[in-house]
């Protein structure tokens, strides 16, 4: 069986050189792979890939928090209604929502707040999944998220606590564990305790590659193996589950 990757950054610049050789070997190793937009170059940038390489490669586009608030409000008025205009070419709105880690001015963070709100409302217009960007902000992200009615919601390469991880499985979320895990005892720990059928997997390639380099889409396998690890289980019997999920969530056939 062929692994899947739910977040990959495959329009950037550091896969340029050799972009056509990485997806030619990910459709040797994948069964199928999503990249995410972050800023309205990746966003045009991942529906691009989507259009040439139909039923392999799968957009979600979005504003990343910490990019979101670069923009004034035409800006951001003009690239909400590109998602609007495009929504039919994406299986998700992403990644967006709030980065404490890098932001912490508070007239920005309440920018980020709004930004985040909207994007969400979006969503809930659009009746497509959202993939949610929380660094050092999960448990606000969690609760803003309650406030709407989401088709679907993937935290993006978790790493809150196992309280607030607890607080969106019982909101019905998906938890995304990244190949971070196979670094941190932090996430094997949540792996363990999150139920698989709410666990998805992800590279956030090139970024996070276990070996410091550039990270590839293929190497879910990591974090396939690394929660098989964690929760004793068959190492198939934790991919067979997270591909259906993908496909459930993201309404992939």
């Amino acid at each position: 069986m062929k692994v899947i990757d739910v977040h990959c950054h495959l329009q950037h610049e550091k896969f340029t050189p050799n972009r056509d050789e990485v997806i030619a070997e990910a459709k040797k190793k994948m069964e199928f792979l999503i990249v995410a937009g972050a800023n309205p170059q990746w966003n045009r940038g991942a529906i691009s890939l989507s259009e040439k390489h139909k039923g392999f490669i799968y957009a979600v586009v979005g504003l990343q928090p910490v990019d979101a608030i670069k923009h004034s409000e035409k800006e951001f008025a003009e690239e909400l209604e590109f998602i609007r205009k495009n929504a039919k070419k994406i299986v998700g709105v992403g990644e967006i929502g709030l980065d404490y880690h890098w932001v912490k001015d508070e007239k920005e963070r309440e920018i980020q707040r709004q930004r985040f709100e909207k994007l969400l409302s979006l969503a809930e217009e659009l009746k497509l999944p959202v993939v949610i960007h929380s660094w050092d902000a999960e448990a606000e992200a969690v609760e803003i998220l309650s406030r709407y009615e989401l088709k679907s919601v993937v935290m993006h390469c978790f790493s809150g606590s196992k309280e607030v991880m607890e607080k969106a499985l019982a909101q019905g979320y998906y938890i995304s564990f990244s190949t971070t895990i196979a670094f941190s005892k932090t996430a094997k720990k949540l792996a363990r305790d999150c139920p698989l059928e709410r666990i998805l997997v992800e590279t956030d390639a090139p970024y996070l590659d276990p070996a410091k380099g550039i990270n590839m889409p293929w190497n879910t396998a990591i974090v396939i193996k690394k929660i098989a690890d964690a929760k004793k289980s068959a190492e198939y019997e934790v991919l067979s589950k997270v591909v259906e999920n993908a496909k459930k969530v993201f309404g992939i056939k």
